[in-house]
């Protein structure tokens, strides 16, 4: 038991405040095992009154014959003993176990909660595994505050964008991911399952983060998967659930007869002829939906997870296989996950040894369309689509809009371009390590405390991608001149070897861990393609490159590229009786991509934590705080997302050049840019303030934070002059801060046979671009419709990836409000508008409208997120909800192909400009748009992306245990899950939840949006 008394405390503590009554004495010892326990708090209740005890436990207080002592320690029951004058009370206290207490994993080890200085958060197993989505990170959402998640698509095995405490990159703003020890991308997460994972833990602040240096600017997240536990009998579990899912919106498109209607009008208004004569408007009967034609209704969705878990005195393990496939609700056979699984962790202890390892496989089995793409083989290709158009003739050929007359380049019957994509990507994979550990207390007690772990982990993943494109042609601009088969091999590697000595130590009042380690890590990619045409077969399954015939069409690719890490690290760990901690953390990371001028670089955190509600002037609120503990950090940690060689000017053979009389050509060689020896890692410093709050027994738990995070040393192209000859170098030169506040509140009680759980966060950031060190002085990127180039801006002093557009004022209604809008000189500022044309703000006063004019439009980030969880148990029935909230960002609608004449419209289109104040928002419809309303980026296109969504809520059943008694099983739960049952949000589109990179975020081209899934499911263990 603890023996630990801080010397300097006891001499701080050591008189008592005497009083006229009694010298009470006595020992203090622990339930568990008898051992006194030094530093316990006594008090007499209701007064300032208090000693501690010393290294043997005893105490010696004074106070009246009917005064109530309090005892209380950290981990221990608090008790109340009235004195009825008595002299000698003694006494046992028992441990109490409160999430207060809970063990945390940080980076190189695990931490008492209620020791941890700085910004973590932790989602266990528990939360995990109410969510039925592939991707583990994906059910984080909501369940941290600060940490934004935001799905790239709804398409089966799809990625997630997670941002964490803001943007702070111009470039990868992905957070590392720990999966046991291995440093992986956020890509590499597709093999876990669920079910396997003990917990995430959230690595938010520097000062938490920095350990893993050049590596955690964009924070850290840690994935710990399961381990058996020791002296427990095997058990065999079953998880599954089958359920289907559904598109949660349609978007209201034009009917055959408003569409012909608005195309004539369009055409008219163009000064051209209509489109379609009285007679064919009359006569159609085709009506075609195209948005049900894609759409793949009722796809199914199904989990199968079976697990083993035990462990004797020696050896534990912990093992699963696991199978899940999701079909899309888009293109029925063309969107699919599949993946086969297997895990195994076994831990085993002989003597002063300990070795482990963790193994999984995976078969991964996916095919895929275009998610939010103007091109291509999306939804964008149904939106657009007119509805006079069918799928197919009664001959069973395919129908296209060029049959009746409409050409709209990109855009075709999507149903026959679907017929001829066939892809398939199959994906190998292998993850695990092994570790041994060595506790050198257990070989000398003069050296308990001291323990020396080694690991290696590595990852093996074999890609294989596989296209079939056959000879076909449905119209002008969609067809092949023959058939063409492609392959590639990709082979992705990495490993990573960690040695980590600790030294853990309790020295009377002081407590004391001291870990030193180093890490060597590298991770390699190769490919081989190649391609060639006339294939004996016309279908996927025969589609090899052996089984194509044209020697004169082959073609071969590939490359290899390897990334190398070297790093040392370090970490104290100091804390006075639980009561007053100190934490500091130094990494050197030393990498491949960082210039031969900075090819090192340091990292460095330090945080402290004072617990007051140990204090003894707290004492009188013992009843009511639980925990009050604030803390603070200060730490600086960087970002190698640089990519390889951006430091050094690689030599490309791209270029031809001709020689002599006949001009003969040769392919040669030059540098691609200049070099920059002195680039390095982009660096983020952090400063984070929180305050941890319980009361109510631990019931009720608030934690608060506020960070600042300055991240400097962006990769920009630097300004050079023409005359150079060749391309600009990258250079670190711009910076960003994201200040903020996060907060989470959690209650969780028992009333009765009823149990109550309820958590809420939430967490609002602000983004400010400080410095931009390139020409322009600005960063842009991301296309909205077609034509409109650079939607998303970096400047200084607007906050990072903003729409930048033009403003508009409402519409021109008559000619004298065009004649009246005029410049300075008295020249018309937009000369080519026409009355229902949209009226744009001159924002510079040049007496034009141009790019010049865009100011800064919203961002795609929420300003404000934040997530309701709610549990409630009651006599076997059991419910869980789930409500996620985003608000204050804005979406770019790009769905609609303006730049064609011909494509579908939205019903809102209905209420466009017809006349003098006919509408104010919605121009005229025309084929000639001189006045540039829909090429011209401007806020017509930005809509409000705020939702609160019903993320997921679960019934469930567990039979009783006189029934599970009977059928000789340990637990039987049956239940049901609805998941985004509910969406509440203003914006039209499919959906407002639009994830992607910096300069590509919150743009909808026609997003592949997030099902609407049912599914029920059983868990049993034997």
């Amino acid at each position: 038991m603890k023996k630990a008394v801080l010397a300097l405390l006891i001499l701080m503590s050591s008189f008592a405040v005497f009083a006229q009554g009694l010298q009470v004495k006595g020992v203090v010892t622990s339930a568990d095992d008898g051992q006194p326990i030094p530093g316990v708090s006594v008090v007499v209740k209701g007064t300032t009154t208090g000693n501690i005890t010393d290294i043997d436990g005893n105490y010696s207080i004074n106070a009246s014959g009917n005064a109530t002592l309090v005892f209380s320690f950290v981990g221990m029951k608090t008790q109340e003993i009235p004195v009825t004058n008595r002299t000698v009370i003694n006494i046992a206290l028992a441990t109490e176990h409160t999430d207060i207490d809970e063990v945390v994993v940080v980076g190189y080890g695990t931490q008492k909660k209620s020791l941890v200085t700085g910004a973590i958060s932790k989602v266990s197993s528990d939360d995990l595994k109410k969510s039925s989505d592939m991707r583990v990170t994906q059910a984080l959402q909501g369940k941290t505050a600060g940490v934004v998640i935001s799905s790239n698509s709804g398409q089966p095995g799809d990625q997630v964008s997670i941002r964490i405490r803001g943007v702070g990159t111009n470039g990868d703003a992905e957070p590392l991911y720990i999966i046991d020890g291995l440093p992986m991308s956020g890509s590499g997460t597709d093999f876990l399952n669920s079910s396997d994972v003990e917990s995430i833990e959230v690595l938010k602040d520097a000062a938490s983060s920095a350990i893993y240096g050049a590596r955690g600017a964009n924070g850290v997240i840690l994935i710990t998967t399961k381990s058996g536990k020791k002296d427990s009998k095997m058990t065999v579990s079953y998880d599954g659930y089958y359920g289907v899912q559904n598109p949660w919106r349609k978007l209201r498109l034009l009917d055959s007869q408003q569409y012909m209607m608005l195309t004539n009008e369009a055409a008219m208004n163009g000064g051209l002829s209509p489109k379609f004569s009285a007679a064919e408007i009359a006569g159609n009967n085709i009506n075609t939906d195209w948005q049900d034609e894609m759409f793949n209704y009722d796809a199914p969705k199904q989990n199968h997870s079976v697990s083993l878990n035990g462990g004797n005195d020696k050896v534990s393990y912990s093992s699963s296989i696991n199978y899940f496939k999701q079909d899309g609700i888009v293109a029925k056979g063309k969107s699919q996950f599949e993946k086969f699984g297997y895990h195994l962790n076994t831990v085993a202890e002989f003597g002063f040894m300990k070795f482990g390892s963790n193994l999984n496989l995976a078969y991964i089995n996916s095919k895929g369309i275009d998610t939010n793409s103007h091109f291509g083989n999306g939804l964008a290709q149904a939106i657009n689509m007119p509805p006079i158009v069918p799928v197919k003739y009664a001959d069973g050929t395919w129908a296209t809009p060029e049959d009746y007359g409409i050409g709209l380049q990109e855009i075709t019957n999507p149903m026959a371009l679907l017929d001829k994509v066939n892809s398939q990507t199959k994906t190998s994979k292998i993850v695990g390590g092994l570790f041994a550990e060595v506790d050198f207390g257990k070989i000398n007690s003069a050296l308990k405390g001291l323990t020396f772990k080694s690991t290696y982990s590595g990852e093996m993943a074999l890609v294989n991608e596989r296209n079939y494109y056959p000879f076909y042609y449905l119209d002008a601009m969609h067809f092949t001149t023959t058939d063409k088969v492609s392959q590639s091999m990709k082979v992705y590697s990495r490993w990573n070897f960690e040695n980590v000595l600790t030294f853990d130590k309790t020295i009377d009042i002081h407590h004391l861990t001291l870990m030193a380690g180093t890490t060597a890590f590298k991770d390699m990619y190769q490919n081989l393609s190649g391609e060639k045409s006339d294939v004996i077969f016309d279908d996927f399954g025969h589609a090899y490159i052996d089984n194509a015939t044209n020697p004169l069409s082959a073609s071969t690719g590939g490359g290899y590229s390897e990334h190398t890490v070297a790093s040392l690290f370090g970490r104290v760990n100091y804390d006075l009786m639980d009561r007053y901690m100190l934490t500091a953390t130094i990494r050197r990371d030393g990498s491949s991509r960082f210039g031969s001028e900075n090819k090192y670089g340091y990292f460095p955190s330090v945080a402290g934590g004072w617990v007051i509600s140990r204090e003894n002037f707290m004492s009188g609120a013992k009843e009511t705080v639980d925990l009050l503990k604030l803390r603070a950090s200060w730490g600086q940690n960087g970002s190698e997302n640089i990519g390889d060689f951006g430091y050094t000017s690689i030599i490309g053979n791209q270029n031809i050049y001709y020689f002599g009389d006949s001009k003969t050509q040769y392919n040669g060689t030059q540098p691609t840019r200049i070099a920059n020896p002195s680039l390095k890692w982009e660096t983020s410093e952090q400063t984070n303030i929180g305050l941890d709050f319980a009361t109510l027994g631990s019931s009720l738990r608030v934690t608060l934070d506020y960070y600042v995070k300055t991240t400097k040393d962006w990769l920009v192209t630097a300004p050079v002059p023409m005359l150079v000859g060749n391309s600009a170098p990258i250079i670190n030169g711009g910076s960003v801060r994201n200040s903020g506040f996060e907060g989470e509140v959690s209650y969780k009680k028992q009333f009765g046979k009823l149990y109550f759980n309820a958590s809420i966060n939430g967490a609002y950031n602000k983004n400010e671009v400080l410095d931009i060190q390139n020409a322009e002085k600005r960063l842009q990127g991301g296309d909205g419709g077609f034509g409109q180039s650079g939607v998303l801006y970096a400047s200084v002093g607007s906050p990072m990836g903003v729409f930048y557009g033009v403003k508009t004022d409402g519409i021109f209604q008559n000619e004298s409000e065009i004649n009246a809008y005029v410049s300075s000189t008295g020249g018309k500022i937009q000369p080519s508008a026409k009355p229902g044309d949209i009226k744009f703000i001159d924002e510079n006063g040049d007496g034009k409208i141009s790019d010049a004019d865009r100011v800064e439009m919203g961002s795609p980030y929420p300003v404000f997120t934040g997530g309701l969880n709610l549990n409630l148990e009651y006599k076997g029935f059991d419910m869980n909800m789930f409500v996620y909230a985003a608000l204050g960002q804005e979406v770019y609608d790009a769905t609609r192909r303006y730049d064609m004449n011909g494509t579908n419209y939205r019903q809102e289109w209905l209420n466009r400009w017809t006349g003098e104040g006919t509408s104010n928002y919605y121009p005229r419809v025309t084929f000639v748009d001189d006045n540039q309303n829909m090429k011209t980026v401007s806020d017509f296109f930005i809509h409000d992306g705020s939702y609160v969504r019903l993320r997921n809520i679960t019934l469930g059943y567990t039979l009783p245990k006189s029934v599970v008694d009977y059928l000789k099983i340990k637990n039987l739960r049956f239940y049901v899950t609805a998941e985004n049952l509910l969406t509440f949000t203003s914006y039209k589109g499919y959906d407002p939840e639009i994830g992607g990179g910096v300069f590509s975020n919150g743009i909808d081209h026609g997003i592949y949006p997030q099902a609407r899934t049912v599914l029920g499911g059983v868990n049993i263990t034997f």
